[in-house]
């Protein structure tokens, strides 16, 4: 080292301030005074001076570590020996995917239990330590929240990932006649709030779910960013062309999923306009009046039909892990019927569909016959999705069968 370099690293020692408890914690071990200043001056930082106060090296260990002899701060690497699966070695099944996080699902590293009993955010498959400190997870039964599909899905998601600024043609679009606009973009207002309030309610969840459950967890982060894209496109096309946002969306929906108090609950009440919204969106060639619309539509249909299939695994594993459930699964659905019945009976839920359907406000009444048929599609689907995850149910609540034939 130049004299330059020692009176500068010197200089800069001077100015840090020593606490007063690594000075006395020095005098316990024997550090003559002078000995932090040195070492500080040698440029060694703060935090290593406390690394080896706090593990006990003396003041001869210290001084003959900074005069150049033996090291003072002792080797652990206890890290190395933890008796982890060791020699694993992950390689793509499919070249063309890549190497997916299916792949990961080797030796003790696949293992997912039945129930995770760790309540800190170890990653699983790694050695824990004796003490942490307790994460606040809630959900810790495999049969609540998992489906195997979630790992296959969670590929596809980020594969299919789309970016409504670049994907969609915004310069396509052309004026369209006064109420045509004015339905439209009240029907973007709906699902722009939607798809927000889904995020949301996924959002608020997903730190409930251990850690144990990785794979499930990173599918539900694409479900919470593809929500977060919906809600994003719907009001850029209701700000493109022309027109403007509109009503606000009832929320007697949104509000019964918001007041869900357990996972189940609020997985069966999302099943049912998750459910809903797919049919709706893969008819949207009916309703949509241009090929950004159309685009628009088949893009988000591919993303809720991942949500779909999660439903439909995670409920058909849940009711075969626990079928003592089942019954109570019939409450949650009755609720969102219920509620989902009443908001198609909104003017500000109908109308527009039937404006869209029909070709305008003096084709209305065509309109409504079209939108009947289109609703009656969504329950059958709907029940169709139940029976596809075992569960039969017999009878639709009374509004939602009302609110399908209106």
């Amino acid at each position: 080292m130049s004299t330059g370099e020692a009176l500068a690293r010197a200089a800069q020692a001077a100015q840090v301030e020593i606490p007063q408890e690594a000075r006395d914690r020095a005098r316990e071990l024997g550090w003559e005074d002078g000995l932090i200043e040195l070492a500080l001056a040698k440029g060694h930082s703060l935090q290593v001076i406390w690394q080896a106060l706090r593990g006990g090296v003396d003041g001869k260990r210290a001084k003959e570590f900074l005069q150049g002899g033996q090291a003072a701060i002792p080797r652990d690497l206890s890290w190395m020996h933890v008796p982890t699966e060791w020699g694993i070695r992950a390689r793509p099944k499919d070249p063309a995917m890549g190497l997916t996080i299916a792949d990961l699902m080797i030796g003790t590293y696949g293992d997912v239990p039945d129930v995770w009993t760790n309540r800190s955010e170890i990653a699983r498959g790694s050695y824990p330590n004796p003490v942490v400190e307790d994460m606040g997870y809630t959900i810790f039964e495999k049969a609540l929240v998992w489906a195997d599909c979630c790992i296959p899905l969670y590929e596809e998601a980020i594969r299919d990932r789309w970016v409504s600024a670049t994907d969609l043609n915004w310069n396509s679009l052309e004026p369209l006649p006064h109420d045509i606009e004015r339905a439209v973009c009240q029907f973007m207002t709906e699902h722009s709030e939607r798809a927000y309030v889904a995020g949301a309610l996924w959002s608020g969840w997903l730190p409930e779910i251990s850690y144990g459950f990785l794979e499930l967890k990173l599918f539900l982060s694409t479900v919470i960013y593809d929500l977060a894209r919906h809600s994003e496109a719907f009001r850029k096309r209701a700000l493109a062309n022309g027109g403007g946002l509109g009503l606000q969306a009832p929320t007697d929906f949104s509000r019964v999923a918001r007041e869900a108090r357990s996972f189940p609950e609020l997985a069966a009440i999302l099943f049912v306009q998750d459910s809903m919204l797919y049919t709706l969106f893969s008819h949207g060639d009916e309703f949509a009046q241009n090929q950004l619309e159309r685009d628009l539509y088949r893009l988000v249909a591919r993303d809720r039909k991942r949500m779909l299939d999660y439903h439909i695994e995670r409920l058909k594993h849940m009711l075969f892990k626990l079928p003592d459930r089942r019954d109570e699964q019939n409450l949650y659905f009755n609720k969102a019927e219920s509620r989902m019945g009443k908001e198609w009976l909104d003017p500000a839920v109908s109308e527009p569909l039937a404006i869209l359907l029909g070709g305008g406000v003096d084709n209305i009444a065509r309109g409504r016959e079209k939108l009947r048929e289109l609703r009656k599609a969504q329950v059958d689907n709907y029940l169709e999705h139940l029976r596809q995850a075992t569960f039969i149910r017999k009878h639709i609540n009374g509004r939602l069968e009302q609110a399908a034939q209106a």
